[in-house]
């Protein structure tokens, strides 16, 4: 009555959560770059 569950997922990811994963690392990273761009030109304008 107790059985233990199965793992819900053994496979590895799939190749549509592989590339959205890769599209949101690629879109973190460039957001963090222009972020830090706006910032030095914000600076750069009121230093």
């Amino acid at each position: 009555m107790n059985a233990p569950r199965t793992p819900a997922r053994t496979a590895p990811l799939h190749p549509a959560q592989r590339r959205a994963a890769a599209g949101m690392l690629i879109g973190g990273a460039a957001a963090f770059v222009w972020a830090g761009a706006m910032l030095y030109t914000l600076a750069s304008w009121i230093l």
